[in-house]
């Protein structure tokens, strides 16, 4: 049988993982993104659950130090008490760290910045995927990993949208070193939670600026 090949839309996490996961597999995978740049600085502190981590580990990658590592969760009441705690082992990274490590896995000349896709067609023999620069390139295989407003669910299922959720979620982060003493005790080494009423806080350690694990 002749190599198939696979087209993916979008570059990001989901799309990189599935190409390099197909790619280990013998397939042909090219990977189009619409962003001319390289992808950076997108989302804050991110939980790398065990599954994730299995994957990367089945592909040979590295994640020795993909993040802080901690082994509970806690609650606080209003007045910042801790009322319960449980063992819960997990990695907590950043998006982008998790996104070079698959990025640095998958060839470059492979990976096609800039192509935003307009349209695509499917027949017996195959897809073809159109591009709003003009270009197409052909598959036999499709895959939307483009995102929120995916151009690949439009074009499947146009009655589909998305809805409010329902709420608003606020992210900030923080330097370690700016933290007193007394926080960093308290809540550094574990996933906090608190809930007031109509509310829902957490906090937790993460990677720091340029994906850095010291201490600090």
């Amino acid at each position: 049988m002749s190599q198939r090949r696979v087209l993916i839309i979008g570059g990001s996490m989901s799309g990189l993982l599935a190409a390099i996961m197909l790619a280990r597999r013998g397939f042909e995978v090219d990977v189009y993104e619409r962003v001319p740049g390289e992808l950076a600085g997108r989302g804050a502190g991110i939980v790398a659950q065990p599954p994730l981590i299995a994957h990367l580990e089945t592909l040979g990658l590295d994640t020795s130090d993909l993040g802080v590592a901690i082994a509970r969760r806690q609650m606080l009441d209003r007045e910042g008490r801790v009322m319960a705690t449980s063992s819960c082992p997990q990695v907590f990274t950043a998006w982008e760290r998790v996104y070079r490590l698959l990025r640095g896995a998958f060839p470059s000349d492979r990976y096609h910045r800039g192509r935003s896709l307009a349209a695509f067609d499917q027949s017996d023999r195959g897809v073809v995927a159109h591009f709003s620069d003009g270009a197409a390139a052909e598959g036999d295989l499709l895959i939307g990993a483009d995102g929120l407003r995916s151009t690949v669910r439009q074009g499947l299922l146009p009655a589909v949208q998305p809805l409010y959720a329902g709420y608003v979620a606020w992210r900030a982060m923080l330097p370690e070193r700016v933290l007193p003493d007394v926080i960093h005790r308290d809540l550094f080494g574990a996933m906090t939670f608190c809930l007031p009423p109509g509310e829902q806080i957490i906090g937790y350690p993460v990677a720091g600026p340029d994906n850095d694990l010291r201490p600090g």
